[in-house]
């Protein structure tokens, strides 16, 4: 399948089929870990990417939403695969939802690869 409609597939399955910021970006990441807490869930990336970001995450008040990125994440770590992320480096609104601004950002869409 051509890339631009793995990018469509991706942002229909995760629910963010809404206008994107041209700041957005695909990021690779290993998935080394995949963690669930009160507020948000996340996956840790075995290196950084965007000089520092290891971990990218999802707040878990949209629910569906939180328990697809689990999904998705592990299904990679178990099977051994990468993940793309799409994310904007330059978003910090993860802090809200306890994102650290220095490692973490809010994953707009996951791919499995």
């Amino acid at each position: 399948m051509k890339k631009s409609l793995w990018v469509t597939f991706a942002l229909l399955v995760l629910g963010m089929a809404t206008e994107a910021s041209a700041a957005n970006v695909w990021s690779d990441c290993v998935p080394t870990r995949v963690a669930t807490f009160s507020n948000h869930v996340h996956v840790r990336c075995a290196a950084s990417v965007s000089g520092g970001i290891f971990f990218f995450a999802v707040a878990t008040t949209d629910s569906a939403f939180a328990a697809r990125f689990v999904s998705v994440a592990s299904s990679a770590m178990i099977a051994g695969r990468p993940l793309q992320v799409w994310y904007d480096p330059a978003d910090l609104s993860g802090a809200n939802f306890g994102c650290q601004t220095n490692d973490c950002r809010r994953a707009q869409a996951l791919e499995l690869r």
